[in-house]
């Protein structure tokens, strides 16, 4: 049988929302460098349109870097249950494991972020009494019926 990840598959709209959610802070962390450095710029007598060339351009490699970072990560993903447990791989350059057992969660529920709302994406949480439970273990980037059948299969498992 084909793991969860293959039969409900994330949606390929999650590495721009990921990009854009780097976007965001990126560029008030521009703002505040610039305002720093501004006289910095000036008693150096350095122009301004060569200084924001230079960030404009190093600010699109970084876009193109991160996107192609996420559209990796998007293709290693995986979730299954195993033998009793749920088990979620995630990363591109170091892999991390999650493995949880079914008998031990205590939490299922389906959520969204602000940019999972303009993109249509949903996570499903799971969690059991450990910290870290609660905040690695989730399935991020799913549409709405993907998500709520994993839920269902989670709630279904766990009362079993």
């Amino acid at each position: 049988m084909e793991p969860l990840s293959v039969r409900y598959p994330l949606e390929k709209t999650k590495p721009l929302k990921k990009t854009l959610g780097m976007v965001i802070p990126f560029i008030f962390i521009l703002i505040v460098v610039f305002s720093a450095l501004g006289q910095l710029i000036a008693e150096l007598s350095l122009s301004w349109a060569g200084v924001i060339a230079l960030v404009v351009l190093l600010f699109i490699i970084v876009l193109v870097l991160k996107y192609v970072y996420e559209v990796y990560y998007l293709k290693y993903y995986f979730f299954d249950f195993g033998k009793g447990t749920l088990i979620i791989r995630k990363g591109v350059f170091s892999k991390n494991e999650i493995t949880l057992p079914i008998n031990r969660l205590q939490d299922v529920y389906v959520d969204q972020d602000i940019l999972d709302r303009i993109f249509g994406l949903y996570d499903v949480h799971v969690s059991s009494a450990t910290m870290v439970s609660g905040l690695l273990s989730h399935i991020d980037g799913l549409n709405k019926e993907n998500a709520e059948t994993i839920k269902k299969m989670l709630l279904a498992k766990i009362h079993a």
